[in-house]
């Protein structure tokens, strides 16, 4: 009876999670951890193939999902697992056992994650505010080169991180408990290094640095969308003014044939387009150029939702640290702190978990690659979203073709319902007789 009442008490001392931390860690994390590795592992899939490897920037997105993924599993062991083990002390040796081997894994992973997001930010605002600049550097080796610098740097930053937890054993060995190092509760260290320089490195450096890249980005585009958008408000008036001065002109051609008196030359006069149709010309092509425009702007629209992201989810966890760092030992253990503690916690894993949010809805290429393998793994037939031409319609068309009147000479008109088929079959010959020519007198 004395032997488990005392192994009870032994077990209870070991239980330092309160109520709070279990419903966080032990649901909301979790699911956050299981959403995240796998569409991280769909963005690393998605950033591996041949097609987004040719573009530099998309090496950045693939260190990142690498990274992301890295401090998800590694944060699964360190926050979560020890919840579950703490029902059930007889995994508590593996459990410690993987804590203390992912605890620096995550740190790691997590200084990743923080430059990388900073590096790709300042490659972008260098292809935005600073082109030919950025063209001279911006290649896949440079990329690779800077990557590879990140990651080295995230390591050395975090080596002594593998020497600030050990693992114990109490109740006479039957249960294994982390227990911070003798450097981990040092005055020195704890000053220092996880005050003063993490907060340095992890905190304060980057949000200024992504601060400043993402106010310059934005001011950028907005000027060059102003600028863009008063030169085809300009072009357009000034197309409109040179075609009330065509409309108003037939088109004239000379045909030659043979009459009854020997050969004879005769003038035809054609109406030109409607201003309607040279109007829908112009729509037309204005939403090409809009297309253009959308797919050149498309990567760093998703760079600054990302990095706004990043600064928007971690902003919480700045302020807990701020508050830790001026506090010291003495900052406050209250439920109200612990659970500020834990929402920064779920907020900067959300951060790593949810960038597949952000490249499906900003990234076009992305998307299409996307839908490309999930077509091709899944089996799902594809739906063709394009919309029709307009130059083909589907069903039956009706169809006017102009004649020449042997006798008189002049045009008449025939109408004839032709199937879909027989009018695609020469769509192209008459588009380019009737239509080009239109076409080019409408610009």
């Amino acid at each position: 009876m004395t032997t488990d009442s005392n192994e009870n008490e032994c077990l209870d001392d070991s239980q330092e999670f309160s109520y709070t931390q279990y419903i966080f860690r032990a649901y909301f994390t979790t699911f956050t951890y299981l959403f995240g590795i796998i569409a991280n592992t769909i963005n690393i899939i998605v950033f591996s193939q041949k097609t987004m490897r040719n573009q530099p920037v998309n090496w950045f997105f693939f260190a990142l999902s690498l990274s992301d993924l890295a401090v998800l599993i590694s944060s699964f062991f360190v926050y979560s697992m020890p919840v579950y083990v703490e029902r059930a002390p007889e995994w508590s040796r593996l459990s410690v056992s993987l804590m203390v081997w992912f605890y620096p894994t995550s740190q790691i992973g997590l200084t990743m994650s923080v430059y990388l997001t900073v590096l790709v930010s300042v490659h972008r605002y260098l292809g935005v505010c600073h082109p030919f600049l950025i063209r001279r550097v911006s290649n896949s080796s440079a990329v690779k080169i800077v990557i590879a610098t990140a990651v080295l740097f995230a390591f050395l930053f975090n080596t002594t991180r593998w020497f600030e937890i050990r693992s114990d054993e109490i109740c006479e060995g039957r249960v294994v408990i982390a227990v911070p190092t003798v450097l981990m509760v040092n005055n020195s260290y704890i000053i220092i290094y996880r005050n003063c320089l993490y907060s340095l490195v992890m905190f304060f450096l980057p949000f200024f640095v992504l601060s400043f890249v993402n106010f310059k980005i934005i001011g950028t585009l907005r000027t060059s969308y102003k600028m863009r958008r008063q030169m085809t408000i300009h072009s357009l008036k000034e197309k409109k003014r040179g075609l009330q001065k065509k409309i108003s002109s037939p088109i004239q051609t000379t045909v030659s044939q043979n009459g009854s008196n020997g050969p004879e030359t005769k003038t035809l006069k054609f109406p030109r387009l409607s201003q309607s149709n040279c109007q829908v010309a112009q729509i037309s092509g204005s939403n090409c150029w809009n297309n253009i425009d959308r797919k050149d702007h498309g990567v760093t629209v998703m760079l600054v939702a990302i990095t706004t992201e990043f600064l928007v989810f971690n902003l919480l966890a700045f302020a807990m640290n701020m508050i830790e760092l001026i506090a010291g030992q003495a900052a406050p253990q209250s439920s109200i702190f612990i659970f500020l503690l834990e929402i920064s916690t779920l907020l900067v894993n959300i951060n790593g978990a949810s960038t597949i949010v952000i490249y499906l809805i900003f990234g076009s290429k992305y998307r299409a690659v996307f839908c490309k393998l999930f077509h091709t793994y899944l089996k799902v037939p594809k739906v063709n979203l394009r919309k029709p031409s307009i130059y083909t319609a589907s069903g039956h068309i009706g169809d006017t073709t102009q004649l020449m009147n042997e006798k008189n000479g002049e045009l008449k008109s025939q109408y004839s319902i032709k199937s879909y088929r027989d009018h695609n079959s020469r769509r192209m010959t008459a588009d380019r007789v009737e239509r080009m020519p239109i076409l080019n007198d409408c610009s």
